[in-house]
């Protein structure tokens, strides 16, 4: 009996790693399936090599196609590459949800919550309320402007005591006050750059965003590691950042719940907890829980500044390697602007060399070049390949912004790219930085107004050269869920003639 039980689970554990190997039909082509771990240890082996993901599966696109089918561990997904391919998914629905592997859910307490990763209803009345509070408290208007520029006067404060100081560090420069751009009006306050507490938070959040990958880490590949190696799996990491953010968040909740106390809303925070306190105990498919608002939090903060942050933190790193660009922006800005005032986003426009140069660094340096992972919500067919239902679906924003077809030397910065014969902008729609369809980043008027305002206020303010005693800033970025630039110093110097206030 002992042996024909043997035999009996020896049969059936070689037929399910035969089964495990099996591509589903026409699926796209791809690396050998191995039983348990899929092409893992080839994307591992790539990825060492390289030092990026998204390098791991150029290389397996050029073998394999602009259409990559793979499996991690348990995740069956697909890379798109090339910017036709891209836009294509990008625009089709069923191309729309998102995966729910293992980070994707215990981050929302294993459950479809928040605006990022929740798909279906759940995310449609999360991203509508949001939205509409969101403008209900000053986004896309003018009191939106002025909060952003007195963020932009109070960073130019901030670093020229420290330049007072000596070179800066530069790469989380921009943390405090590009999260205060949105959580004046997402909670009401805005935070100080003395503030312990919040850097340490914001330190979680470069620790998270450095731990997972697009996929959701190899904790979301083989889930089964938690139990075996929680350590070396990221597992005890991971718990340990989201118990400190989820700390936080509920801190934050708490506050606005004492202070509430049925007056009108002043946030987005206290116009949620009002909805909470109207279905109170109603409908169970609600969306208005605290819970659902801890998770909306979460979301918002994360996404809400450290993309942006990290955007400008690059784009500085870059712009003190090649100082003859930071020439030409002040030449420009000395000349439309003067010395007598500083940049609004109403200088934008009368700005073509600054618009070009940041349409072109958001072009040239992709930092989140496999964006946000997407899921198929039904099976599907895409350039005669058949992709089943629930496949992680990766779109490879790197091949969009390097396309041949659609860029002249692509490899190249040029920003002049960007600019008609009578040096006016030229906005270029095959440039995607925030995405495209549903999906597309809904605080992209956030994004794109803080990040010219900071960035031209320092350029405007400051003399940039790099520290010689801490060496020159590397530009290749850590790798994970997105690229964030390793730490560096730069020595800014006031340019003496512009005068300052941080209340004028």
């Amino acid at each position: 009996m002992l042996c024909a039980t043997i035999v009996l689970l020896l049969f059936l554990f070689c037929v399910f790693c035969v089964y495990d190997c099996l591509k589903p039909r026409n699926f796209p082509p791809g690396p050998k399936w191995l039983p348990f771990l899929g092409c893992f240890p080839t994307f591992r082996r790539l990825k060492i090599k390289h030092g990026y993901g998204y390098l791991a599966f150029k290389e397996l696109t050029r073998t394999y196609g602009p259409v990559l089918g793979l499996k991690l561990g348990n995740q069956k997904l697909v890379v798109v590459s090339t910017h036709d391919l891209v836009k294509k998914v990008l625009l089709r629905d069923e191309f729309n949800g998102r995966p729910n592997g293992f980070f994707f859910k215990v981050r929302a307490f294993g459950k479809n919550k928040g605006i990022l990763f929740a798909e279906g209803p759940s995310w449609s009345q999360n991203r509508r309320f949001t939205m509409r509070h969101l403008r209900a408290f000053g986004f896309g208007q003018s009191i939106m402007e002025k909060q952003s520029i007195l963020e932009a006067k109070h960073l130019v404060a901030y670093l020229r005591g420290a330049s007072e100081k000596g070179p800066i560090l530069m790469h989380t420069a921009f943390d405090v006050a590009v999260l205060n751009a949105l959580w004046c009006m997402f909670a009401g306050h805005r935070f100080d750059y003395q503030n312990v507490k919040l850097k340490e938070i914001l330190d979680a959040v470069h620790d998270a965003f450095r731990l997972m990958d697009p996929m959701g880490g190899v904790i979301s590949q083989m889930p089964f590691l938690r139990f075996v190696i929680p350590e070396l799996s990221g597992y005890n990491e991971l718990m340990r950042i989201l118990r400190k953010l989820w700390g936080f968040m509920d801190e934050e909740i708490s506050e606005h719940e004492k202070r509430l106390a049925g007056s009108s809303p002043q946030d987005l925070i206290d116009a949620f907890l009002l909805e909470i306190s109207a279905n109170n105990g109603g409908r169970d498919d609600t969306i208005f829980d605290r819970e659902s608002l801890l998770v909306l939090c979460l979301d918002l903060f994360l996404a809400g500044s450290k993309t942006t942050t990290d955007t400008l933190a690059t784009t500085l790193l870059f712009s003190s390697l090649h100082p003859e660009w930071i020439k030409v922006l002040q030449e420009e800005m000395d000349n439309v602007i003067g010395r007598s005032r500083f940049p609004n986003l109403e200088d934008l426009s009368s700005l073509p060399m600054m618009e070009a140069f940041l349409a072109e660094i958001q072009r040239f340096l992709v930092l989140s070049p496999l964006g946000l992972p997407h899921k198929t919500t039904k099976d599907v067919i895409l350039d005669e390949y058949e992709i089943p239902k629930d496949t992680i679906i990766l779109v490879d924003l790197n091949s969009v912004h390097n396309d041949p077809g659609y860029w002249d030397r692509p490899e190249e910065f040029r920003p002049q790219r960007f600019l008609d014969e009578n040096g006016r902008f030229c906005q270029n729609n095959a440039s995607i930085p925030f995405s495209l369809g549903k999906r597309r980043c809904p605080g992209e008027m956030l994004a794109r107004s803080t990040i010219f305002l900071f960035f031209a206020y320092v350029v405007h303010y400051f003399d940039i050269e790099i520290s010689l005693d801490h060496g020159e800033p590397d530009p290749n970025g850590y790798d994970g869920f997105a690229i964030a630039p390793k730490p560096y110093y730069l020595k800014l110097m006031a340019r003496s003639d512009i005068p300052y206030s941080a209340t004028t």
